[in-house]
């Protein structure tokens, strides 16, 4: 990755004192990288245990007609119709399993659902019914499909790959007797992109399809640390990675303008290189959104928190249909915010200021907030689901199961003045700030697991609102970074450990400073929050942790069991060819005991950790205390992790798949 020099851009006529201080702000975080092809996946669902029949969760959703919406009910395992006139659910469509995500082409809905024998369900809108079900799928998550081409792309999110389903091999199926067709049959190709793919979005012109990776791919020790978004060539079919600004993280949503001209992305910002002392300003974690100019081939990212505020975990983003107005949903906050497009492009033009194509633009926090409107929605909580039609806005409180209706939104060009008489060009002027409440079904009455899950993904929680546990913790599991957190020194930044099972194997941390995953919990809020709860509030964060379900390996059958080369890994895992098990050893792969296994480096103050558990590893990279490791394969035959006499040298090639394999199922 090389460093060109920076470069500054100034837009504003004038600077007032709030916005020289964003003008220090912004000289310390622009910054301009150049992009590196890299080589070759939402936290968007909670722990299945956290689910109740009596809540519905809505996640996402799109208009049917002007009237009427499709939303998808991730706990309620189903797609509601509904009419915003009426208020009221007209039908609904059970699916069976829990949905991931969905996609609309015409008449057709693709639905994928579930993780180790997951499947794409596809409807007929208009009939209401599923047609046919692709079955077989580990974790498939986005999707996308070209008519042209008669394609359907859908990403496995845990596999971090792009599958090509050629649909005029699969037989039609009919509302009365839906086909069930193993995907494999209808499999043209898979194509790799980078780490847990979970959100595509394709061109009007079906030439392009953009996809959003949620976690980085980076030794979390290295000079960049980021997600990367992946560009689909439909022609070629090929895939081209472009990685973001440094610290940018949980890259959850990704859409395309109207146009074609734009692709928009939200995604956290995390300072991982700082000492994690305060909050203030977005010292730690930071929030935005990127914009791809598709013409220019270059991009401009944004942090959209002003200096006192932070916007919580950007979920869902999304521009109108005639292309005048841009809405990003904010999971953390209650909130929704709102720019106008042409005060947008006008802006990107002008802060860019290039054709080079080899170029990111970052800007920093404060620099944003003129620009956005934010609306707060005190009655939905986990706003994630976003549509936008002509006519108008719909945001889907997942917690809450209701929607905030906001009629049309206009978005006049306006200009302000400050106290000192100076101009500057702002957002606009909301026309209804106030939308109407529409509730899915009764409000949902949440047990302490509940409670516990939703304050687990609460930006109110942390002080000055910058980040939630969910931010570094997707899913409850890891953001891929290093974080130096105080509880053992400075200087020393450590891998994001997965919170799966945290409560059932102490110490906690990787250093083990904390005896169990209680105290750790109340630690957490209180030094990296700055914020206390009351003890029944840990409570329920507790029991929404030690709630957390596993998700099955990926190298596993679609049945559950082991592989005949995961069986011939097991043995070698348990003989004492290897000695891996000595230390990962019992229901949770771990002797919950420290050991000095030769990885300290010079900012360490000892060489003793954490032994981790290995259930889930398929999705804890990068590997070791450090993050120093990619894959399994750097960690054992490159870093020979564990090794004692040379044992791994005597691995045949064979064996070593066979190991891989297995950890890959554990």
């Amino acid at each position: 990755m090389k460093y060109p020099a920076f470069r500054l851009n100034f837009g504003s006529p004038g600077l007032c004192p709030s916005a020289l201080l964003g003008f220090c702000l912004f000289f310390l975080t622009f910054i301009s990288v150049e992009i590196a092809n890299a080589a070759p996946s939402a936290d968007l669902t909670p722990a299945d245990s956290s689910r109740d029949p009596a809540w519905l969760g809505p996640e996402s959703m799109f208009f049917v007609t002007d009237d009427e919406l499709c939303v998808m009910e991730l706990d309620a395992c189903r797609l509601d119709f509904v009419s915003l006139s009426r208020g009221e659910i007209l039908q609904s469509v059970s699916l069976g399993t829990t949905p991931n995500r969905m996609f609309r082409s015409g008449n057709r809905l693709f639905v994928t659902c579930g993780d180790l024998n997951g499947e794409v369900i596809e409807i007929d809108l208009s009939a209401r019914k599923i047609n046919r079900r692709w079955t077989g799928m580990h974790s498939p998550w986005g999707t996308a499909f070209s008519p042209k081409r008669n394609i359907l792309y859908v990403s496995r999110r845990f596999h971090g790959d792009i599958l090509l389903l050629d649909l005029s091999r699969s037989p039609e199926g009919n509302p009365d007797s839906p086909a069930s067709i193993p995907f494999e049959t209808v499999l043209k190709k898979t194509l790799p992109v980078v780490r847990e793919p979970v959100s595509m979005a394709i061109t009007p012109d079906e030439s392009q399809i953009f996809i959003a990776n949620l976690l980085p791919l980076s030794r979390s020790n290295g000079p960049t640390v980021s997600c990367c978004f992946s560009i689909l060539d439909t022609e070629k079919e090929t895939i081209e990675n472009r990685q973001l600004p440094d610290g940018c993280g949980s890259l959850r949503d990704i859409s395309v303008s109207p146009d074609g001209k734009y692709v928009f992305m939200v995604h956290t910002h995390g300072n991982h290189r700082t000492i994690t002392s305060q909050l203030f300003g977005g010292w730690t974690n930071r929030n935005g959104f990127t914009i791809f100019d598709r013409e220019r081939n270059g991009t401009c990212t944004y942090l959209i928190d002003d200096f006192q505020q932070g916007l919580t975990n950007p979920w869902s983003i999304q521009v109108s249909p005639d292309g005048k107005l841009l809405a990003i949903a904010i999971g953390g906050n209650r909130e929704v915010g709102f720019v106008g497009m042409n005060e947008l492009t006008e802006r990107m033009f002008r802060d860019m200021n290039t054709v080079n194509p080899n170029y990111v633009f970052f800007f920093g926090v404060g620099s944003f907030s003129p620009t956005l409107v934010r609306v707060k929605i005190p009655e939905l909580s986990g706003i994630h689901a976003l549509a936008m039609s002509e006519k108008k806005t719909v945001l889907g409180g997942y917690f809450s199961d209701n929607l905030a209706v906001f009629d049309r939104i206009e978005a006049p060009d306006r200009v302000q003045k400050s106290e000192l008489g100076l101009e500057w060009q702002t957002a606009f002027a909301l026309t209804e700030t106030r939308p109407a409440i529409l509730p899915l079904g009764p409000a949902p009455v949440p047990d302490s697991i509940r409670r516990g899950m939703i304050a687990f993904f609460d930006g109110e929680r942390a002080l000055e609102h910058w980040h939630s546990c969910v931010t570094c913790h997707p899913d409850a599991r890891v953001d891929g970074m290093n974080w130096d957190l105080l509880n053992d020194g400075v200087e020393n930044h450590k891998n994001t450990k997965s919170m799966l099972f945290s409560h059932e194997t102490p110490p906690n941390m990787i250093t083990g400073v904390r005896e169990d995953g209680e105290t750790a919990t109340r630690a957490g809020f209180i030094h990296i929050h700055f914020k206390k709860m009351t003890e029944p509030e840990y409570c329920d964060v507790d029991n929404y942790l030690k709630a957390l379900k596993p998700v099955p390996g990926i190298a596993l059958n679609p049945d559950g069991t082991l592989t005949e080369a995961a069986k011939r890994g097991k043995r070698l895992f348990l003989s004492p060819k290897t000695g891996c098990s000595s230390c990962h050893h019992g229901k949770y792969f771990t002797d919950m005991k420290m050991h000095d296994v030769g990885t300290q480096n010079e900012s360490d103050f000892d060489g003793m950790f954490d032994t981790p558990s290995l259930i889930e590893t398929f999705r804890t990279a990068p590997y070791l205390h450090d993050g120093r490791y990619l894959t399994l394969e750097e960690l054992l035959w490159e870093g020979r992790h564990g090794e004692t006499d040379g044992n791994f040298e005597k691995l045949s090639e064979q064996e070593r798949k066979d190991l891989i394999e297995y950890l890959l199922s554990i």
